[in-house]
């Protein structure tokens, strides 16, 4: 059983329900970046493709402000990298993970402020939809 407020949903929920959508990479880092920045706009910074003469900018990188907390990930090549950083007095220690270490980092802070704010949460139950 959980320690997070019924109201915020169960992490391994929520984390399955974004992997199972990580068939696809290309497709899934598009539906992930756009999920975070609806529901976290000032938190989330979106870094995408170039092309002056394109139509269409596919997100090539996301930064997620949580905190004290630093979310990256960054599609290469049809390949993800994943960073966690933490940040103490302006410094970044950072390491690398996988997707499932970086969707629970991510999701655990998530549900951290949740607790405190009604807007995380919403932003909890807005991943899963």
């Amino acid at each position: 059983m959980s320690d997070v407020p019924s109201s915020v949903p169960d992490l391994d929920v929520l984390a399955a329900s974004l992997r199972a959508d990580a068939s696809d990479i290309g497709i899934f880092f598009q539906v992930l970046g756009g999920k975070l920045l609806g529901s976290m706009p000032g938190a989330v910074e979106l870094e995408r493709e170039g092309g002056l003469f394109t139509k269409v900018h596919p997100i090539k990188r996301i930064v997620v402000h949580a905190g004290d907390e630093l979310f990256e990930a960054e599609l290469q090549r049809g390949a993800v990298s994943y960073r966690h950083a933490h940040v103490v007095r302006g410094f970044a220690l950072s390491e690398e993970t996988g997707l499932d270490q970086w969707l629970r980092a991510l999701v655990g802070v998530l549900a951290t402020r949740a607790e405190r704010s009604a807007q995380a949460s919403a932003v909890l139950r807005s991943l899963v939809t």
